[in-house]
């Protein structure tokens, strides 16, 4: 029964700061109202004017009350304002406070230090956030920030350049389109090449929008070629320093004989001695080459110049140009070494395909890619038959090969900043060499 008319008369906390104003307000008002119309009575009997204070102090009582209301009041709209901005990381507003002393400018004063100090976490932040995102845009790695759905949210311009177009092309897509999938937590690539070339390392965050996960593709072919060839070259030096001293002196045994025998086949033999072991020392002396670390003279380079000048060493050659691009910046020397090497690549193994040399064609095809300029030689031979070993040293197909001349051609574009790939053409017969430039 007490909570029941407990219920009825609502007390200060089920009120709201303006009910409670207008209640107490309005009590006053009745209050003061009430005991100047008993005052005005008791006074002076008169009805006239009792109704006459009504009629005049009434009114005045009202927007005495309205304007004591809208005084209290007003600071909390300002206050309110203030919160709103700040909500919504905008410190620019400012509210003056209604009364310059007391707990209420104390309350504003206090709201103004915390815009204050949230303003300069923001900058803080902003500043911090800026950074990240410069050197996100810097790297050499491509960068992949997708969201719950497993889908791309933001990108680097080293993903624009992996994906041979800008990634906001492909915003908002499914990272399974770009040949990602996650299996058992860990990111990997569905094609095999792709796997072996980049390694995927990621990190999970959560904020408002959701969980997201950073992914950032590590190129380690370049590390693992560099290895490679440091152990290649171990070896070498071990096999060259052995190779030396066994052969020297039997060379030198061998001329040493040649030139005391009498007999012609012992001579002929001793002869193939001599030419073996130097061939044999080249030979290993040759690799050295592959590794070796060049002195660039960049310098601009005419394509169509260029490549007249590389055709005019083949003129049994059908050579097809489409050029994009006419002019790049390498070392002229270094480049047309590279040329020379692919370009006889290419028209021994369209030799093999075809007898008549008349039928020997080979393409070149220019143009830009993301920063980089791209030059496709083509033939129509009969294409790569083992390409994992496409650039192992003394690896070779051919009679009389070494296997050097690609792995130094891929030497020389490395350090240009490029790359060099040979595939196999899609639907067609032969092979397509492709060196990719960076733009100076």
């Amino acid at each position: 029964m007490e909570n029941e008319q407990s219920n009825k008369f609502p007390t200060m906390s089920t009120l709201s700061l303006e009910q409670w104003l207008n209640r107490v307000l309005f009590s006053v008002n009745f209050i003061l109202l009430f005991l100047m119309i008993v005052s005005t009575w008791f006074i002076s009997r008169s009805l006239l004017l009792v109704v006459t204070i009504i009629v005049f102090i009434l009114p005045l009582l009202v927007f005495l009350a309205e304007k004591i209301k809208n005084k209290l009041i007003q600071p909390y709209f300002g206050l309110l304002t203030s919160l709103e901005s700040i909500k919504v990381d905008d410190y620019s507003f400012k509210t003056i406070p209604v009364f310059s002393k007391g707990v209420s400018a104390q309350l504003f004063h206090e709201v103004a230090s915390l815009a204050q100090l949230l303003r300069q976490k923001k900058r803080l932040f902003d500043e911090k956030d800026l950074l990240v995102h410069s050197l996100i845009k810097q790297l050499d790695s491509p960068v992949l920030l997708i969201d719950e759905q497993n889908k791309l949210v933001y990108g680097n311009q080293a993903l624009s350049n992996w994906l041979n177009k800008d990634w906001r092309l492909v915003r908002l897509t499914s990272i399974k389109s770009l040949g990602l999938s996650q299996i058992e937590n860990e990111w990997c690539f569905d094609e095999k090449e792709q796997a072996q070339r980049f390694k995927i390392r990621s990190s999970s965050f959560k904020d408002q929008s959701g969980q997201h996960q950073l992914l950032m593709l590590t190129d380690i072919s370049s590390e693992l070629r560099k290895m490679q060839s440091q152990s290649w070259q171990q070896v070498v030096r071990v096999l060259s320093h052995e190779i030396k001293n066994t052969l020297t002196p039997i060379q030198s045994l061998a001329q040493t004989l040649a030139q005391f025998s009498q007999v012609p086949d012992q001579k002929e033999a001793l002869n193939v001695i001599v030419e073996r072991s130097q061939n044999l020392t080249e030979f290993v002396q040759q690799y050295s080459q592959m590794t070796h670390v060049y002195s660039l003279n960049i310098k601009e380079i005419d394509l169509n110049t260029t490549l007249s000048k590389m055709c005019l060493l083949h003129p049994d050659l059908v050579v097809k140009n489409r050029l994009d691009v006419t002019h790049i910046s390498a070392d002229p020397v270094l480049f047309e070494q590279v040329l020379i090497n692919l370009i006889t690549n290419a028209k021994q193994a369209s030799i093999l395909q075809s007898k008549e040399s008349k039928k020997i064609t080979i393409s070149f095809h220019s143009y830009q890619q993301a920063g980089f300029t791209m030059i496709e030689i083509g033939d129509n031979g009969s294409g790569i038959q083992n390409s994992d070993n496409l650039f192992v040293p003394f690896y070779t197909t051919k009679q009389n090969g070494q296997g050097i001349g690609l792995v130094l051609c891929r030497n020389i574009i490395e350090q240009h900043g490029g790359q060099l790939t040979l595939v196999n053409k899609v639907n067609k017969k032969g092979a397509m060499a492709c060196i990719k430039i960076p733009n100076k």
